[in-house]
């Protein structure tokens, strides 16, 4: 059943490779443009499907590492703080209002 089947696509491949051969220039350039038309309108469909599998996994993955970073960022912030107030937005510490000695 395979064999007849490979055997049937190999026999009609090589008809319409002689056919094509067989056709003037201009309606054989015609022919190759619209197969060309055909295969690219194919493959984006084809990209289409299976390409937004890849995208969501990128954006998931985007979203985790710009939380991780976040986190990273906050934790590092919270770990080297010391003791002060905030005036507005600035930040003054408690170590600034001691008078130091000169040089």
């Amino acid at each position: 059943m395979l064999n007849t089947v490979l055997a049937a696509a190999g026999l009609a491949t090589c008809i319409a490779l002689a056919v094509h051969m067989a056709l003037p220039y201009r309606l054989r350039s015609r022919v190759d443009a619209v197969v060309a038309r055909l295969g690219a309108w194919a493959r984006t469909k084809i990209d289409s499907a299976v390409g937004w599998r890849r995208r969501q996994r990128q954006t998931r993955a985007a979203a985790l590492e710009a939380e991780r970073v976040i986190r990273r960022a906050r934790d590092s912030a919270q770990q080297g703080r010391v003791e002060g107030e905030w005036d507005g937005n600035v930040y003054r510490p408690k170590s600034f209002e001691k008078p130091r000695k000169p040089h």
